[in-house]
């Protein structure tokens, strides 16, 4: 008897399946995305995580952007960017455009920021990688998610650091859809 429950709880740990411990976005309620139009307005719900400043990343988050060797969860002065956020979103044609603006009294012609970005799918793998690019008041690149390899419907992020001659000043995360 000993030896049949034996083989039985045997049999129930060989055919459990192991649980997936890799760590996956969570893109939070509702659309997931903050929700533009062509031309950048707002065009309905919002997600309040999207497009701000983020407090501090997770060990995934941080390891995205290796070559930045100051602490990413250090102090960060978010009054340095004016916005930032990605349009049209959901993007319908396959191409968007993300946006970040500096505050005008930081911006100048001879003050050069560098600015880091990083595309990733829901369990961070890296699918575009963006910069390090100059920017003293505004920079746009454009997307073009059908080139990149976005699947239709899914939801993806792109993170950004700003920094300037190796000092973080502004970390964020902001997730979009390609429609089409």
């Amino acid at each position: 008897m000993k030896n049949l429950a034996f083989l039985i709880v045997l049999w129930c740990l060989v055919s459990c399946k192991k649980k997936d411990s890799s760590p996956t976005i969570d893109f939070g309620a509702g659309a997931g995305i903050s929700l533009r139009a062509a031309d950048g307005r707002v065009a309905g719900s919002q997600d309040p995580t999207d497009w701000t400043s983020d407090a501090t990343w997770n060990e995934q988050e941080r390891a995205l952007f290796p070559d930045l060797t100051f602490d990413l969860n250090g102090a960060q002065q978010p009054t340095r960017v004016s916005y930032t956020y990605a349009y049209p979103n959901p993007a319908l044609t396959g191409q968007a455009n993300w946006l970040l603006q500096l505050e005008r009294s930081y911006g100048s012609p001879a003050v050069k920021y560098s600015l880091s970005a990083v595309l990733v799918d829901r369990t961070y793998q890296v699918l575009l990688r963006l910069g390090p690019s100059d920017i003293s008041d505004a920079l746009t690149y454009s997307l073009d998610y059908t080139k990149i390899g976005l699947r239709p419907h899914e939801l993806y992020r792109l993170y950004y650091v700003l920094y300037y001659n190796g000092v973080l000043l502004y970390k964020g995360h902001g997730d979009i859809r390609h429609s089409s």
